[in-house]
């Protein structure tokens, strides 16, 4: 049984008959009629009722077709694959996003990119600090998004969007301890993470207080809600929290709401596929 065999005989029941699949698949009908007796012989069976004017499906032919359906779904898709190669689509974009940069409106844009560019794979990781530079620099990803840049010589920058970083504590241990200025906070365990790079990015931090350093910013957040410090966080992650008076911002000298810009980065160096590129110009457009 060959793949050739399968063509024709899906085209002759989408088609109708012998003659009609010969003119679609540009073939002549002794040529469609030869392909389809040597299958029946290979199996044992005949497909098609020839006795009236158009030729239908026998029972082994309907059991046939419904289960070759699979096998042509997964063909087609393989050749839309392979056409998508020709093209020279990258099987797979490497992109780095500062995690406080984690919005909906982000995310959403990356499904329907994903969506609409099935054969290529986005690897999408979410970073901290100046990691997502430095996967850029490093080549590992193609885009980063990111607040933290460094080395502006050799990459092109495009702004994106800003998030605001807010420093927050629990109200009741802001009551509790009876935090009225910012030194008030230095006993209480700010939450900061920690960028592995020693010349990485780093801000409104109390040089002399008592800090507790983290590596994730999944707990982050957490931490300061269970009330076992205070720390910066992306305004639009803790609205509810806000409203709901679970969390309250203090606003000192040198403790107070901070607007990060956020930039599209990439190496100039590095051109990009065909899909990354076009991956890159939907995010310059993009409005969050």
């Amino acid at each position: 049984m060959t793949f050739e065999q399968l063509l024709v005989f899906h085209k002759i029941v989408q088609a109708g008959s012998f003659k009609a699949a010969a003119v679609e698949m540009h073939k002549t009908q002794p040529a469609i009629s030869f392909s389809i007796k040597k299958l029946e012989e290979e199996m044992e069976v005949e497909l098609f009722d020839r006795t009236s004017y158009r030729p239908t499906l026998t029972s082994h032919g309907k059991v046939f077709y419904e289960r070759s359906q699979k096998i042509m779904s997964a063909m087609s898709e393989l050749e839309s694959m392979s056409k998508a190669f020709q093209q020279k689509e990258e099987p797979e974009i490497g992109i780095s996003v500062d995690g406080i940069c984690m919005h909906s409106g982000l995310l959403k844009l990356l499904k329907e990119f994903s969506d609409q560019h099935t054969y290529t794979k986005l690897n999408i990781s979410f970073d901290i600090l100046s990691d997502a530079e430095r996967k850029v620099l490093d080549r590992e990803t193609q885009i980063g998004i990111t607040h933290f840049v460094s080395d502006r010589s050799i990459l092109e920058i495009v702004p994106f969007t800003s998030v605001t970083m807010v420093p927050v504590m629990n109200r009741e241990v802001y009551k509790e301890r009876k935090v009225k200025s910012q030194n008030d906070l230095l006993d209480i365990d700010q939450i900061v993470i920690s960028d592995k790079n020693p010349k990485g990015a780093s801000f409104g931090l109390l040089d002399t207080g008592k800090k507790w350093r983290l590596y994730d910013n999944n707990f982050k957040r957490e931490i300061i809600l269970a009330g076992l410090g205070w720390g910066h966080l992306p305004a639009n992650t803790i609205e509810h929290e806000i409203k709901e008076k679970k969390l309250i911002i203090l606003k000192f000298e040198d403790i107070h709401p901070r607007e990060l810009e956020v930039n599209l980065i990439r190496l100039k160096k590095q051109p990009l596929g065909p899909v990354a590129k076009k991956l890159w110009e939907k995010l310059i457009s993009f409005q969050l």
